[in-house]
């Protein structure tokens, strides 16, 4: 992980403004076990797909103010999850891009959140670029997870009774209704 003059960067104490100033570019991959909550939400971590990813500083100018300050994240990797239909398992692409803008203080933060449709976050001098990467893959994973087609056919109930007339779930209340004897 470099910035274009081959300075080594932290990613988990990332400068946001100095990076974004410089325009520069880091990129990395991890093992997905190394992101506890990604492998806390997925079947397997070994042997998984590693975490590739990349980030990008800018600065773009405003007319009569300071610039603002964007981080363009992209990270992909495949995760191994439960398919909801056939509770096999199924690995599922998982791509994040997405672009963050960088302001002052909490309260801006919160004013423009509400006002944008943009993704706003605190700028801070130790940044943890790893932890947003989690975050935004853990955001990006399935809802519910399902094979386009299953693998296998799925089991039908064993069902003996199929030849006999369903039970009336309303005959037990019939006795209710009787007055006593």
């Amino acid at each position: 992980m470099t910035t274009p003059r081959s300075r080594p960067l932290d990613p988990r104490r990332l400068d946001v403004r100095a990076f974004a100033d410089a325009g520069a570019a880091t990129e990395g991959t991890l093992p997905q076990h190394e992101l506890a909550r990604l492998a806390a939400s997925v079947l397997a971590t070994d042997g998984a797909s590693p975490v590739a990813w990349r980030a990008t500083g800018e600065q773009r100018p405003v007319a009569g103010g300071p610039p603002e300050i964007w981080l363009h994240l992209h990270a992909q990797t495949q995760a191994v999850l439960q398919c909801q239909r056939c509770l096999q398992p199924m690995a599922e692409p998982v791509e994040v891009d997405r672009r963050f803008r960088f302001v002052a203080s909490e309260a801006e933060a919160e004013r423009l959140d509400e006002e944008l449709d943009d993704d706003v976050l605190v700028l801070s001098r130790h940044f943890d670029l790893v932890a947003l990467l989690e975050d935004e893959l853990i955001l990006a994973l399935p809802l519910v997870p399902r094979h386009d087609t299953c693998p296998e056919p799925l089991p039908l109930p064993a069902d003996d009774t199929e030849d006999a007339p369903a039970e009336n779930p309303f005959a037990a209340l019939a006795h209710l209704r009787r007055p006593p004897q």
